[in-house]
Formats: structure tokens, C-alpha cells, sequence
């Protein structure tokens, strides 16, 4: 099936019109896990680019030499590929503690369409940072409302609460969880302040 740019615009705007039912259709596609973490890699691998561009157009200090901190894409494509992988473990094991249902499986396919919405989002927004650095700006703060709503709408699906403040719940959770285990993982992998892989 050949999915062409205003199709592709159309199904993520409908997944933030229509989370729920986005949600659902994203966990009964059955996509094989194998499709699902590759996909989850190349989302970190695109986030680092798209970051790169949007740091090169804005006169903001960017992610690679803020406050002092030099990261090179390597190392920060790998802060993001932890980070993405353990969130996708937090967000089911939170999930699981409060009695969801969602599985594992389920859970990367949410995450994966909710990165891949993340990225259209952050597209549209370096085309309007060309066009005007303001109007970009107001779109980044809406996405980062509807992409909240959205991904609430996800779990909340996924682990069957009918409940968004479980699904709230749960989320903050899986940051919490993710951050710390995340932070530990990478402080042994030697990714720090000076070039990103010791």
C-alpha cells in the first residue's frame, strides 16, 4: 500500500482529532515486533537530524553545545534510542502496576505511531521556522498540547482504564521510571558532557 504525503498528514491528524480510536487501529495492525523496534530506532535517528536542522535555523542555543554540554549526534542519537527504549518498558510496566492490560507488543505500536506523529509535527514546524521563527513557535507550543492529549488518549486505550487520570498517572510513572534507569544506563555506557561517548 502506498501512503502519499497529504494521506499521511490526513491519518495523523486524525490521530490527534481521534486518539482513541487511532490508538486502537495502531494496536489491531499486529505490525511484527522486529518492523516495530527498527522503526523505534530510525525515529531516533530522524529526531537527531530534524534537531540538528532546527538548531542550525534558530539563533537559540541548540541541544549539541547548550550551556557548556558538547554532544556529538552519536551520542545523543544514543541518549535518545535509551531513552525511547526504556519509556517503551516504563510506560507498560506502570501500566501493568495499576491494572492495565495493555501488552508489551501494544505498547511499542503506540509509541512508535506517537513518535511518528512527534516528527510530522516537528517537520511542519522547521518549514514554518523558514517562514516565520514566531509562527513556529506558537506551533511548537500547540503540538506540545495536542501531542499531551494525544498520548494520554493512547495509554488510556492501551491498558483499558477508561480512566484518563489513570492513564496521567501512569505516564508521569513511566518518565519517572525511565529517567532513572535511563540516567543510570547511559552514565555506564560513558555518554557525558565531552564529545558523548567516553
Amino acid at each position: 500500500m502506498t501512503v502519499d504525503f497529504q494521506t499521511w498528514l490526513r491519518a495523523v491528524w486524525t490521530s490527534i482529532m481521534e486518539p482513541s480510536d487511532s490508538a486502537r487501529k495502531a494496536i489491531d495492525m499486529n505490525v511484527p515486533r522486529e518492523a516495530l523496534w527498527t522503526a523505534l530506532a530510525l525515529i531516533a535517528v530522524l529526531n537527531v537530524i530534524l534537531l540538528a536542522l532546527l538548531q542550525m535555523l534558530s539563533p537559540a542555543p541548540g541541544a549539541f553545545d547548550q550551556q557548556g554540554i558538547v554532544l556529538s549526534p552519536f551520542g545523543f542519537v544514543t541518549i535518545i534510542g535509551v531513552f525511547l527504549l526504556f519509556f517503551v518498558f516504563g510506560t507498560y510496566y506502570a501500566g501493568q502496576m495499576m491494572g492495565g492490560v495493555g501488552t508489551l507488543a501494544a505498547t511499542l505500536a503506540i509509541i512508535v505511531w506517537f513518535q511518528s506523529i512527534s516528527l510530522t509535527l516537528e517537520v511542519i514546524q522547521l518549514v514554518l521556522v523558514l517562514i516565520s521563527p514566531a509562527i513556529a513557535g506558537i506551533f511548537g507550543l500547540l503540538s506540545l498540547g495536542a501531542l499531551l492529549w494525544c498520548f494520554i488518549n493512547f495509554v488510556n486505550v492501551l491498558h483499558g482504564f477508561q480512566n484518563l487520570g489513570k492513564a496521567v498517572v501512569a505516564i508521569v510513572l513511566a518518565l519517572i521510571g525511565t529517567g532513572l534507569v535511563a540516567g543510570i544506563i547511559l552514565a555506564v555506557l560513558g555518554v557525558g558532557a565531552a564529545g558523548g561517548m567516553s
